[in-house]
Formats: C-alpha cells, sequence, structure tokens
C-alpha cells in the first residue's frame, strides 16, 4: 500500500519553462491526498526558488527533500535532517572558480547567490525559468557558513576532472549539460527520501517516487515504485517500475491514478 508519493519538480509537476501549474497536475495532487497518500517534494531546487518563482503555485506538500537530498524539510520549513558539504571541497572549489571564471552558485538554507554573471548562467537559468541569483563578492562565506549544494555553470568541466578534483562529492550532470549539481558524497534524493521516511514512520514498500531526470534515478530505483515520466531520459525510465506519458499528456495524473489502482490491488 503507497503511503506517501515523492515528486520532483522540473519535467514531472510543472514542465521547465511553462509558466504555472496544469490542470492535470492539480487534479494529480488532489486525487492522491483523497486517496489517504501524503505527498512530498524531492528536487534539486532550493526552496527560494520555489518561493520567489512561484514554481509550484497553490499547491501544498507534507515535507520538501531539497538540494537533492542534501536539506530536507517539514511542511513548515523545519528542519529535519542536514548534510552540509566539506569545508574542503568548497575552498577546492572557489579554487577552481577563480582559475576557470565560470559562474558558480553556493546553496545555504536560507540563501543562494553567485561569484559572477556569464552568458553560460543566464542561458540555463533561463531555460529552467528561474531568476539569476545575486551576486556574492565574498564568496568566502562559503568558508564559515553550511552550503549543501554548489552548481558550476561551465562545458569546460567533464565529470571526471570534477570527481578528482572533489573526491568527498557527488557530481550529477544536468539534463541538457552546461551545469552540475554537486553535493556532499553519498548524499542524494534517495538519501534524504529515507530520513523523510524515518521521521513519518514509512517503509519503503509505502512510497512511491516520480521524476524524468539523472538526478531521480536513485529515488526510483529505491521506491517501492519508481515511476518515470514519459519525457524523461531513457536511463531513467530503465530505473523505474513504471513509465507514465509525457507531461504535455497528462503524464502525472495517469501516474497517480496508476498509484491508486496499485493500492485498491493491494487491499
Amino acid at each position: 500500500m503507497i503511503k506517501a508519493i515523492f515528486f520532483d519538480i522540473d519535467g514531472t509537476l510543472r514542465d521547465f519553462t511553462e509558466k504555472g501549474i496544469r490542470p492535470g497536475t492539480y487534479k494529480a495532487i488532489d486525487l492522491a491526498r483523497n486517496s489517504g497518500i501524503r505527498c512530498f517534494i524531492a528536487t534539486g531546487r532550493h526552496l527560494l526558488e520555489i518561493q520567489e518563482e512561484n514554481l509550484l503555485d497553490k499547491l501544498a506538500f507534507d515535507g520538501y527533500v531539497l538540494l537533492n537530498g542534501s536539506l530536507c524539510l517539514d511542511s513548515r520549513h523545519l528542519v529535519l535532517y542536514e548534510n552540509p558539504i566539506p569545508v574542503s571541497q568548497i575552498q577546492s572549489m572557489l579554487d577552481l572558480e577563480r582559475k576557470l571564471g565560470f559562474a558558480l552558485i553556493f546553496m545555504e538554507k536560507d540563501a543562494m547567490y553567485t561569484s559572477r554573471i556569464t552568458p553560460q548562467l543566464e542561458k540555463i537559468q533561463a531555460q529552467i525559468g528561474t531568476a539569476v541569483p545575486p551576486v556574492e563578492p565574498h564568496m568566502e562565506r562559503g568558508l564559515t557558513r553550511p552550503v549543501y549544494q554548489m552548481i558550476p555553470y561551465t562545458e569546460g568541466l567533464s565529470h571526471d576532472f570534477l570527481a578528482d578534483c572533489l573526491p568527498l562529492c557527488d557530481i550529477t550532470l544536468w539534463h541538457d549539460g552546461g551545469a552540475y549539481d554537486i553535493t556532499p558524497k553519498g548524499g542524494s534524493k534517495q538519501l534524504g527520501i529515507e530520513k523523510v521516511m524515518q521521521h513519518y514512520g514509512f517503509s519503503r514498500d509505502e512510497i512511491a517516487a516520480i521524476g524524468d531526470g539523472f538526478n531521480d534515478i536513485p529515488m526510483i530505483r529505491y521506491a517501492g515504485v519508481g515511476i518515470a515520466m514519459g519525457n524523461g531520459n531513457d536511463k531513467v525510465k530503465e530505473a523505474a517500475d513504471f513509465v507514465t506519458d509525457s507531461i504535455d499528456q497528462d503524464g502525472l495524473l495517469h501516474a497517480v491514478e496508476y498509484l491508486s489502482a496499485y493500492n485498491l490491488q493491494s487491499e
């Protein structure tokens, strides 16, 4: 019996660039709640992005797995779990940024900021429908405050090069390239979900996860029922128990309908 669903945001609850939430998404969340299923967010996004860009409109959730599992909050935005990046890795990234001159974003609990504004940063932020964060002239603040995620905006750094420079971090390439999510080693949406499950008393078999991106693969594989959006990458689909339709074909609603039917069969 599925008691909780963890939803990715971009490409799942909403289109990357489309403003507002589709009617089918509201129907999906209503169906889940009316079926007695609790709803959670699992995203690489920062809470500030969600709030300031109004990414979720009037949708309400029972908790948030943010920054690819590095920071988890309850419905009142109180911390359930946190896993900051080691200071040594912050310093290594600062050294790379100064040497190579790419834009770098640091994400703290209540702040996100960039080292500089570049065409690459502006292009990618526009692609995901998010404003460029403020420039921070003193990025060294990241050495004295917890940073939960770093994002270098560059096509000039390979995954293997970053992995060698940052051995205590995990590096995840974005959908279309040009930027990486960098989080603490061993951290993931899956780990964040595990911490939320422990808090609310869910077992692995009682959760479902729905997503479309590379960073969704661990949670999709881990969940009792893992669902890939039809617009997702092929590797995401291979990891899933069920592949729904794409977001522009009400794939999310069909996914929740699938879970509702799954629960009826489990009774």
